[in-house]
């Protein structure tokens, strides 16, 4: 049986390996690491003494700064296509061992300077936290979902047997006018 188990796994291991990413970061001569720095106050969990009005104010740059680092924030993927800009990046989530890490797809657009127009800026989904070999295979897949097709319903938590998605859900959705999470009225 750990025979059949191990033989297994290193044929997956294999298998995965051998895929091409279909978005490799190399594709865009970008500055991801400015990219990040510009997008991260939409997403970056913020210190008490920072409201939400605040989180794009120059003064915070230096907490920004240290939350990436100590939230191990990476790129995973990015292409643009039809006028958007799509991204993937992971971070490291709360966990007893320290291992758990989720992803964040969104995507913007870019003014006539090429700068990315905030205003445009949209968040596509949020992973369940797993450990980053998972989130790796995980992340490929659903990027790919969301570029070509738009629809990842079928990762949802009500629709996936897998931890795939975490939001949108049922409960939750992306309220693009205020550019956060919201939970749906149950009634």
């Amino acid at each position: 049986m750990n025979k059949i188990l191990a033989t297994s796994l290193c044929v997956f291991v294999l298998w995965s390996c051998s895929q091409k990413d279909s978005y490799p970061l190399s594709a865009y001569t970008i500055d991801y690491d400015g990219v990040l720095d510009t997008i991260m106050p939409h997403f970056a969990g913020l210190h008490d003494s920072i409201t939400g009005a605040q989180r794009f104010l120059p003064k915070n740059k230096a907490y920004m700064k240290v939350h990436k680092q100590e939230r191990q924030y990476e790129w995973l993927h990015y292409t643009e296509k039809e006028g958007y800009a799509y991204f993937m990046i992971s971070r490291l989530q709360p966990s007893i061992k320290r291992d758990k890490y989720s992803a964040i797809c969104g995507r913007f657009q870019r003014d006539k300077n090429g700068a990315i127009d905030s205003a445009s800026y949209e968040e596509l989904f949020w992973t369940w936290k797993m450990k980053k070999d998972s989130l790796f295979v995980k992340s490929a897949k659903l990027f790919k979902t969301v570029v070509e097709t738009g629809d990842i319903s079928q990762y949802t938590p009500e629709k996936s047997a897998g931890y795939w998605v975490e939001f949108p859900s049922r409960y939750v959705y992306y309220d693009k006018p205020s550019q956060t999470w919201k939970a749906k009225a149950s009634y």
